[in-house]
């Protein structure tokens, strides 16, 4: 009986984080397939180039778009097999989980301005480190050469007559994005839950103090185990949210409790899907740059505000649910749009 009721409990706990971040899933998923089909390459490298300027645009994209980190990888390999800059790709994939304005809303109202000042800026830092890192380590040149071997050999180097830009394409090149992923997404939410549910809350709190309290190196420890406890939990994005505000009311200093929040870009599932988006050059010089730079930006902000004022606050998460049920109505509504268009996109062609 025991194991039925874990089950139960696992099970549920997964579709509960599923339905979370639906609204994410589903806008993720469309935002690559309408990059990958309704913009050029050279559009694509205008607003998602190198510099400055692509990396404020792949901020910004992320601050107003999916705060799901699945949806965002799906849309960050959109990006990139369309041939976005990668340092601008991953200021939107760091920014959509950590800097956009759904989730900073959620923190504002469930743990305090503290949060979205350390998810924010802390994003920033991230970015920054990132961006840094890739310049340093690649040569000039070295990053769209390995961009360009990549996707030659992903699409098979075909020289076709460009897709046509119609809805029936978008919805069918969402679906086949969800089809590759289907094995991370249901992977993830299922460890996801089955952590949640049979992992004692106690658990976390009681690990962070103890190695917190390991003389002189304790509080770097401390960051670097908020990172793990991530990679472990296995729970992203607006699942983090109640995780948070428990370690926080439990005594956890700010910095480890936002290096486990930026945690959720290292999750076993998430690597899977980098791996199928990027060179794995690419992707393990940004899982070792994103370590450092989360681990950094958790350090800064506990030095500037872990000890000011203002503690967590108390929040009902009744408007959490509120606002999960409205964006998921939003983003169901918008499939359907999609798939009225796709519908008369198909029939129009065929009555040509």
């Amino acid at each position: 009986m025991a194991i039925v009721n874990a089950l139960i409990a696992g099970v549920s706990q997964a579709a509960a984080f599923f339905w979370d971040s639906l609204f994410g899933l589903i806008f993720g998923f469309l935002v690559s397939a309408i990059v990958q089909v309704m913009l050029t390459p050279a559009t694509m490298h205008r607003y998602l180039g190198p510099g400055l300027r692509g990396l404020l645009y792949g901020a910004g994209f992320g601050i107003i778009s999916s705060a799901c980190s699945y949806g965002a990888a799906a849309a960050a390999r959109g990006f990139y097999r369309n041939g976005g800059d990668i340092r601008s790709i991953l200021s939107f994939l760091i920014s959509s989980t950590n800097m956009n304005l759904a989730i900073l809303i959620l923190f504002w109202s469930l743990l305090g301005w503290k949060f979205v000042f350390a998810e924010f800026f802390g994003g920033a830092i991230i970015i920054a480190i990132v961006t840094l890192g890739f310049s340093v380590l690649f040569r000039p040149g070295d990053l769209t050469r390995l961009q360009a071997a990549y996707v030659q050999g992903q699409t098979g180097g075909d020289d076709d007559e460009p897709v046509r830009r119609t809805w029936d394409v978008v919805a069918s090149m969402a679906w086949g994005d969800v089809r590759m992923l289907r094995t991370e997404l249901i992977v993830g939410y299922l460890i996801a839950g089955f952590a949640a549910a049979l992992i004692p809350p106690g658990w976390l709190s009681g690990a962070l103090h103890a190695v917190g309290s390991v003389p002189v190196i304790g509080y770097v420890l401390l960051l670097l185990v908020g990172l793990l406890i991530a990679v472990a939990t296995f729970v992203c994005s607006m699942g983090n949210v109640p995780i948070a505000r428990y370690l926080a009311n439990a005594g956890i200093p700010l910095g480890a409790n936002t290096t486990f929040i930026y945690g959720d870009l290292l999750i076993l599932p998430m690597i899977g899907i980098y791996r199928k988006s990027f060179p794995d050059r690419i992707t393990w010089t940004f899982l070792a740059l994103f370590v450092l730079g989360a681990m950094l930006a958790g350090a800064i902000m506990e030095w500037l505000i872990g000890n000011t004022l203002g503690g967590v606050s108390m929040g009902s998460m009744a408007i959490n649910d509120r606002f999960t049920l409205v964006s998921n109505v939003v983003a169901l509504l918008a499939v359907a749009a999609v798939g009225i268009a796709a519908l008369a996109a198909r029939r129009a062609r065929y009555a040509r």
